[in-house]
């Protein structure tokens, strides 16, 4: 009797510790695909609700193994092993990630159109379009340089996605009864009615109608974006009206109401124990214009009267960058009338500016044509730098 129970105890107690290692083993989750982390940190909550609580957070770049996906959300696992609910519009691809690195090696020596920073959180976007994926977020009051600007139609993203290998079975539309035909012939249909007698006028296109009756055709619409390099080197495009250069209020003070879109230190003076710059800007005083400035200042200040004042000015130009500035000279292309190009070089003495004439531009043969016409492509393109530089050399 004592050994039939001490069998029964142990057969029970082996069962109990086979029952408890199947529940430590793991699950098994299938990986349908991948994907990185887009924003600095990234938080990865316990559901798909954003009041879920927050169980971790990956850092930009990191790799994420895709495990499910519900709408928009999608189940991933980090190299942790921790496994949360993330939004895929934070997550970029590995293309997407190749495209990044090449871009910030691109224009890592590309010069600085001037400093700037935001009052507010500030999106990069991995593509020249407002709704392509958010891979870094520049914070209130950090300092970045602008480097390129380009003017583009306002479209749906339709760059690189996710690709995710879910084979969840589609839903079958159900084939429709083919309707049968009535025992009965229905009766002929009734006759058409006559046209109007003002057909004619009622057939009319709307380009043909009077410009009284027309109705003005609304403006397609238009996203002014900054190609910004951050402190780190990272390289991205951001909408331009959330920026703000950082010119001294003494000298932004005289803006006249028109976007500031480049400046550069033009040497120092003394004044009473404090230093101010001379300074070169830029300004645009049209909205979504396919070129960078209309205007160009130089300010000077002046020590006796403790002020800055115009030393050089041009309006009503076409402009584009980048604005090549080694003190005391600087280069700036410019557009005639007949869309022509021209590098115009300038001196600056301390007090006035002097021409030093100019020639001709053509862009590099890879580069699409520059007109004042259409929205322009990036006009920070490596072959312009060079080609500058081969013209200017030691000019940087």
């Amino acid at each position: 009797m004592l050994v039939r129970l001490f069998a029964l105890l142990s057969i029970a107690f082996l069962s109990g510790l086979l029952s408890c290692q199947k529940q430590k083993e793991a699950p098994v989750y299938r990986v349908i695909g991948e994907a990185f982390a887009g924003p600095n940190q990234l938080p990865l909550r316990q559901d798909v609700s954003l009041r879920s609580p927050v169980i971790a957070t990956v850092q930009h770049g990191e790799r994420l193994d895709i495990l499910d996906r519900r709408r928009r959300y999608l189940q991933v696992r980090t190299k942790t092993q921790l496994i949360g609910w993330v939004d895929i519009r934070l997550l970029i691809s590995a293309k997407q990630m190749e495209q990044l690195d090449e871009l910030a090696k691109r224009y890592k020596d590309s010069p600085s159109m001037g400093r700037a920073t935001v009052f507010d959180t500030l999106n990069i976007h991995t593509d020249p379009n407002r709704s392509s994926p958010t891979f870094l977020q520049i914070q209130e009051k950090e300092h970045f340089d602008i480097i390129g600007h380009r003017v583009v139609l306002r479209v749906p993203y339709q760059g690189e996605t996710i690709e995710i290998d879910d084979d969840t079975p589609k839903v079958i539309a159900k084939k429709k009864r083919q309707k049968k035909e009535p025992a009965i012939t229905p009766p002929p249909s009734p006759a058409a009615p006559k046209l109007p007698d003002n057909w004619l006028e009622l057939s009319r296109s709307a380009s043909e109608a009077s410009s009284a009756d027309s109705k003005p055709v609304p403006s397609k619409p238009m996203d002014d974006l900054a190609l910004v390099r951050n402190k780190d080197g990272r390289v991205g495009w951001a909408v331009s009206n959330a920026i703000f250069l950082e010119v001294p209020d003494d000298v932004a003070q005289y803006a006249e109401g028109k976007r500031i879109t480049a400046y550069f230190p033009m040497g120092e003076v003394h004044d009473d124990g404090k230093v101010h710059n001379h300074y070169l800007w830029t300004t645009q005083s049209q909205k979504n214009a396919p070129f960078e400035f209309d205007g160009l200042r130089l300010f000077t200040y002046n020590p006796r009267r403790h002020r800055y004042e115009t030393a050089y000015r041009e309006r009503n130009i076409r402009g584009f960058f980048p604005v090549l500035v080694s003190a005391p000279e600087f280069r700036i292309i410019v557009e005639d009338d007949s869309g022509k190009l021209w590098l115009k070089a300038y001196a600056f003495d301390g007090t006035r500016v002097k021409s030093l004439g100019k020639q001709p531009y053509n862009l590099p043969s890879d580069a699409p044509p520059v007109s004042t016409k259409a929205p322009l492509p990036p006009n920070t393109d490596t072959s312009l730098f060079d080609r500058l530089r081969k013209l200017f050399p030691g000019q940087d």
